[in-house]
């Protein structure tokens, strides 16, 4: 049985069996607050937003209803997201360039493309997860292998053989592999010490990568980093990493931020009352925070199949409701939700005890 932890749609991933995949999901979008100085024209009223990239010119958003929201600098196009793009599961920006992913796995691509970079192979399909460098994309497939394209000038296209990876980053010239047993791998340019990972990193669930630094999330909620890295604070229960051009962001399980690194533009300059975060990303000069709409962010541990039966650990809130769902293919639109279990404030379990079949896809639901 394999394991796998990725990032799907900006939330959490794991694979199980042949190609079973359970992320969790906000039940509705949530409000995108942004702050700093190196991006002005961000779009008001960000609502319904499930999801964000951010690159050094331009961010994109993902609405709950599967579109997308771009804005920044649009010399190369990379703000003008193509007529009728829909169903999008996941964004992710580049220098110059967009990426989305959309629901039957395939990768769609716009803007500056020099190098190929939006040059998406024409047979790629069963994609999880994207990631977009300076100038080169990178694709992760549900079965753990990686595809990569547009420069290779510094080999960050030259994607190690047999890799069984759960995340991926591509940042600058160089990328970045979460495997499956928890540690990461990494190729391309190293003037900075980006892919020289610290000797007995294991236990990662999360990555983040910059120009010149990385960022490695643990499963004690602890953060590691590598490379020119903005000096790490004393960091516990943290749920998700982001890490822009000096400055990094971090959330922890009660939804709070915590930022450090340069301030040139007031990056690290966290507005007041900011709360009940689900998501940040940091980018050139600028900051940003998904805040959740009513439901607290939550992390999915200790994930357990068993014979016929699945189980999966999340950390609740009283009040909520959590309902495990599930389908059979990610081309098949259609969910089919279990039982809904009320939080009770702490560690609560969603079970499936009818997991059957070569293949089935999950996904947590909170209300």
């Amino acid at each position: 049985m394999k394991r796998h932890f990725s990032l799907l749609a900006n939330q959490p991933l794991f694979t199980f069996g042949i190609c079973s995949l359970l992320w969790a999901n906000l039940a509705s979008g949530g409000t995108v607050t942004v702050w700093g100085g190196g991006q002005t024209n961000t779009p008001p009223g960000l609502n319904n937003i499930s999801g964000l990239s951010s690159s050094a010119d331009h961010t994109l958003a993902l609405t709950s209803s599967g579109t997308v929201i771009a804005w920044g600098f649009d010399f190369d196009g990379q703000c003008d997201v193509p007529g009728g793009l829909n169903n999008v599961n996941a964004v992710a920006a580049g220098p110059g360039f967009s990426l989305a992913l959309k629901s039957d796995g395939t990768v769609v691509a716009w803007g500056a493309n020099e190098y190929s970079q939006c040059h998406v192979p024409p047979s790629l399909q069963n994609v999880v997860a994207i990631a977009a460098g300076r100038t080169h994309s990178l694709a992760l497939k549900f079965d753990g292998t990686v595809v990569a394209w547009g420069s290779d000038a510094f080999g960050q296209c030259d994607v190690p053989a047999g890799l069984n990876a759960s995340a991926i980053v591509a940042a600058g010239d160089y990328s970045l592999a979460l495997l499956s047993n928890g540690t990461v791998v990494g190729w391309g340019v190293n003037d900075s010490g980006q892919t020289s990972i610290p000797g007995g990193l294991a236990q990662v669930v999360a990555i983040a990568g910059n120009i010149d630094f990385c960022l490695a999330l643990r499963s004690d909620g602890t953060v590691t980093g590598w490379g020119h890295v903005p000096s790490i604070p004393g960091l516990s229960g943290i749920v998700g990493i982001a890490a822009g051009e000096d400055h990094c962001l971090a959330v922890n399980s009660a939804g709070q931020v915590t930022a450090w690194g340069g301030d040139e533009s007031g990056q690290i300059d966290v507005p007041g009352g900011l709360s009940n975060i689900s998501g940040v990303r940091a980018a050139w000069n600028y900051s940003l925070a998904l805040s959740a709409v009513g439901v607290a962010p939550f992390q999915l541990t200790n994930p357990h199949w068993n014979g016929n039966t699945f189980s999966v650990w999340l950390t609740s809130q009283s009040g909520r409701s959590y309902t495990l769902q599930y389908k059979n293919s990610l081309v098949n639109g259609a969910w089919t939700a279990l039982s809904p279990v009320s939080g009770n404030g702490g560690m609560l379990v969603l079970t499936d005890p009818s997991a059957s079949g070569s293949q089935r896809f999950y996904r947590v639901s909170a209300q």
